[in-house]
């Protein structure tokens, strides 16, 4: 055991609400990541969503299709793919969403990107589709329930049930599952439901095509996540992925046609 478990496990022994007050503190404070290798996607300019910057970057013409990113990742996560759905005559925006990238913020929660998904989509809407990764797939997902309008979306590799995450966050910092059920219930007091029965929900009552991929192996979002979400929303196609894990299947050509064939079905 590390000094900072140590450390955690005294903190939860005499004041477990301090505990879990820790574990949502650092479930809604993404890592920055390093400085990216990827080539931009464009000129990224500013739109306001909750007292933050986003940085939104917008490129081509065409039918407009919006990507939307997930936890501690960025827009140019959707370079490849964003370059596949130009060269087929569709325009792209992408985000930074809040806390990540060149957007401003130290935390955000599923909420804050929400509605930072329709912020953005106020000022440079609407769109033809939505394509969204890991919890930014929930956080389209969301805003489509909510009122954001588009013909189609895909989602890849989407999380079901925030309360698995919490668990694994309280455990790797050596927590019992007493701490991670307060935890748990403390975030939803700040945030509302993030069970997966809140998600069935949502995705029952969507009434446009929507895509799900999801690889076997996924070691970040389990597989079960991405078959029942496709299973609760009505009409969706499923796609199980192999040999992809999380990310890779942004960077994977069979994946982005896919994607692009499901999205220019809806155009005819």
């Amino acid at each position: 055991m590390t000094m900072q478990r140590a450390s955690v496990r005294a903190l939860a022994a005499v004041a477990p609400q301090a505990a879990d007050r820790l574990v949502v503190n650092r479930f809604v404070t993404p890592v920055r990541r390093g400085p990216e290798t990827r080539a931009p996607l464009a000129e990224p300019w500013i739109v306001q969503s909750g007292g933050r910057d986003l940085a939104v970057y917008t490129a081509g013409t065409g039918p407009r299709v919006l990507f939307v990113h997930g936890w501690e990742g960025s827009a140019l996560d959707f370079g490849p793919l964003a370059a596949t759905f130009r060269a087929n005559g569709f325009s792209v925006v992408a985000f930074d969403q809040p806390a990540h990238g060149r957007s401003t913020g130290r935390q955000t929660t599923l909420p804050d990107m929400t509605r930072a998904v329709i912020d953005v989509a106020r000022v440079v809407g609407p769109f033809h589709a939505v394509v969204g990764h890991s919890l930014g797939a929930s956080a389209a997902l969301l805003a489509l329930a909510n009122g954001l309008s588009a013909r189609t979306a895909a989602v890849i590799a989407p999380p079901r049930d925030a309360h698995h995450f919490v668990r694994l966050l309280s455990a790797a910092m050596g927590l019992s599952e007493a701490r991670a059920v307060g935890a748990i219930a403390l975030l939803e007091r700040r945030i509302g439901s993030v069970g997966g029965a809140e998600t069935d929900r949502v995705v029952r009552g969507l009434r446009l095509p929507g895509l799900v991929l999801h690889d076997r192996a996924d070691r970040h979002v389990p597989f079960s996540h991405g078959e029942a979400i496709a299973a609760a929303w009505p009409g969706a196609r499923f796609v199980p992925l192999t040999g992809l894990g999380h990310r890779r299947g942004l960077d994977a050509p069979h994946v982005h046609t896919e994607i692009l064939n499901f999205v220019e079905e809806t155009l005819q």
